[in-house]
C-alpha cells in the first residue's frame, strides 16, 4: 500500500480512513498454558510468561490520548525483572493506527506526543531498532481480538517467523486494551526460562 492509497481511501469517521481501522476476522487461535516442567517435553519450544500486569486509568472516558500501558507495564516489568531496553520485539493491540502511537508513548519507548516521528523514521519497521507488530498486527494480518499480539510474540520467540523473523528475539512485550483505552494488559514473554 502506498501513502496515496491510504490517503485516497474513504473516511470512516474523521480522523480515521478505512485503513486506520482493523476488521474483525473469523477464525480460531489457542494458547496452551502449563507448567514449565511439562512444557519442556512438548513438540513445540515453550515460551515463558515472565511478567504480567493490568492498568485501568479511569478518568474521563473521552480521553483517548492516554492508555493504561504505563500502569500495566509497572507490575509486568517488575515481575520480569527487566527494563524497556531488554525488549526485542513489541506486539501491540492495534485496533486503530493511533492506539500504536499512544501505547508506544505510554510504555515509554518515546515521549508523549512523539509517537508519530518515532514511527515515521523506521524504528518500528522490519529491520528497525524496535520491531513492532512483526506479523502485520490486527490492521494488516488478522484480528483475533486480543490473541493476535500473543500469537505473533510466540511465533517470534520460537524463531518461526520466516521472512519476518526478528533475529535473536528473546523477549517480547505484548499488549492488549479495551474500552476506549480504559483497560490495558501487558505480558512480558521470553524464550528463556
Amino acid at each position: 500500500m502506498t501513502l496515496e492509497d491510504y490517503q485516497q481511501s474513504r473516511w470512516v469517521v474523521e480522523p480515521f480512513h478505512l485503513f486506520d481501522c482493523c476488521l474483525v476476522s473469523n477464525g480460531g487461535l489457542a494458547v496452551i498454558v502449563t507448567a514449565a516442567e511439562r512444557a519442556r517435553d512438548l513438540r513445540q519450544p515453550p515460551v515463558y510468561i515472565q511478567g504480567m500486569g493490568q492498568g485501568h486509568p479511569g478518568g474521563d472516558p473521552a480521553e483517548t490520548l492516554a492508555s493504561g500501558a504505563g500502569l500495566a507495564s509497572e507490575s509486568a516489568f517488575a515481575m520480569a525483572g527487566i527494563t524497556l531496553r531488554d525488549i526485542d520485539v513489541v506486539e501491540l493491540y492495534d485496533c486503530y493506527t493511533f492506539t500504536v502511537l499512544v501505547c508506544l508513548e505510554d510504555y515509554g519507548f518515546c515521549k508523549k506526543g512523539e509517537g508519530g516521528p518515532f514511527v515515521a523514521d523506521g524504528k518500528t519497521a522490519p529491520g528497525g531498532s524496535l520491531p513492532v507488530n512483526t506479523g502485520g498486527g490486527q490492521l494488516s494480518s488478522f484480528y483475533m481480538w486480543g490473541m493476535t499480539p500473543v500469537s505473533e510474540a510466540v511465533i517470534q520467540l520460537r524463531g518461526a517467523g520466516g521472512a519476518r523473523q526478528v533475529a535473536g528475539a528473546k523477549t517480547a512485550l505484548v499488549s492488549g486494551n479495551g474500552g476506549i483505552l480504559s483497560t490495558h494488559s501487558t505480558l512480558i514473554l521470553s524464550n528463556q526460562p
